[in-house]
């Protein structure tokens, strides 16, 4: 038995315990649909996702996905494409009703020596830009060859595409512009309507507070993207990364931006937190100390967001991440022990807080 399959089935015999308790209560009028995954509970992995992995997923009713997609790993530039990884999420997330955001980003090495240059400088980078964009639209849209090529796997077109990640800290982008990503943002839209209609487009995950140096802080930064002209037309979700120490703090960064779009007459318009997170670790930042601490902030997290959920117009909010990496890895400090398990794949007690709002009991 895998070690997630056990996950599974631990963590079900305790629900069961509870869940016999409420049949009592339960009128006789046949068998109780299953409940299928919310959007609204999404994470992001840092590491491939198995199949067994997604089944957990799928079990613990979290709806979404969001996969990263660096531009350079699929595209080599001469017009051949690698969809494999591509494919894999695509099809695993479909198997399960799983909602899947591909968040596209990186600009590759055989265009830019560093790829945190938006590829708006010229029109060759414009155009390769443009054709990734079609490509993928064409391949996984809603009217996308992978679901022809693929008539056994259930049709769930990728409808939902985040055009780059974190624009407004010098990480990600470089300079940091607003007018350089609004002209992207413009362009991305473009080309992924012209080959889907019914496709929706949400912004980059704006770093809510920017550490001094680095960036633009993303309420200044969505308030200048709203001085150019094009920008409001060019998405439908709005997006921030609300990393803070707190609940309160993190919530209190995440309203800048959704007063921003209701001044500028889309009060309306959803708003994603597409990244938030805390660490079992105790050396960073976001670090909670232990597991135990960790789980505890991860309810403290979801309560306080379900609670502004109607004010924010939150559609969904994405734990970082679906688990730990393994120690030296190559990434940030603070993102070695985000997950809701660990490097070897054992359940966090975050997991099991997480399953507390997705379950409902």
């Amino acid at each position: 038995m895998s070690i997630s399959a056990d996950i599974r089935n631990r963590t079900t015999r305790s629900l069961l315990v509870l869940l016999g308790f409420a049949a009592f209560l339960l009128p006789l009028t046949g068998p109780a649909k299953a409940a299928e995954p919310d959007p609204f509970y999404g994470v992001i992995s840092q590491s491939h996702m198995s199949n067994d992995e997604f089944d957990t997923m799928k079990w613990g009713r979290l709806g979404s996905f969001r996969l990263p997609v660096d531009w350079g790993t699929v595209d080599n530039g001469r017009g051949e494409y690698d969809w494999g990884a591509l494919d894999h999420a695509v099809e695993a997330t479909a198997r399960r009703d799983i909602e899947l955001l591909p968040v596209l980003y990186n600009t590759p090495a055989w265009l830019a020596g560093d790829r945190r240059r938006v590829p708006i400088w010229s029109s060759y980078a414009i155009t390769k830009w443009r054709t990734f964009l079609r490509a993928l639209v064409l391949r996984y849209g809603s009217d996308g060859t992978f679901w022809s090529d693929n008539p056994d796997i259930p049709v769930k077109p990728v409808t939902k595409w985040q055009i780059w990640n974190e624009p407004n800290i010098r990480y990600f982008a470089y300079p940091v512009s607003p007018k350089r990503y609004a002209k992207l943002q413009r362009i991305s839209a473009a080309a992924i309507r012209g080959a889907d209609p019914e496709a929706k487009i949400v912004t980059a995950g704006f770093y809510a507070n920017v550490p001094d140096g680095k960036g633009m802080d993303a309420g200044p930064y969505m308030k200048r993207l709203y001085k150019i002209r094009s920008f409001r037309s060019s998405f439908d979700i709005a997006a921030i990364h609300p990393y803070a120490r707190t609940t309160r703090e993190s919530i209190q960064r995440t309203y800048p931006i959704r007063r921003v779009m209701d001044r500028n007459g889309n009060r309306n318009r959803r708003l994603a937190v597409t990244e938030l997170g805390w660490g079992s670790d105790s050396a960073t930042v976001f670090g909670m100390g232990d597991r135990q601490k960790q789980a505890t902030q991860l309810t403290s997290a979801y309560r306080g967001f379900l609670n502004h959920r109607k004010r924010l117009k939150l559609s969904s909010v994405y734990w970082f991440s679906w688990s730990d990496l393994p120690v030296g890895a190559k990434t940030c400090a603070f993102c070695l022990e985000t997950g809701l398990f660990d490097n070897a794949g054992e359940a966090k007690p975050a997991w099991f807080r997480l399953l507390d709002f997705t379950h409902d009991l």
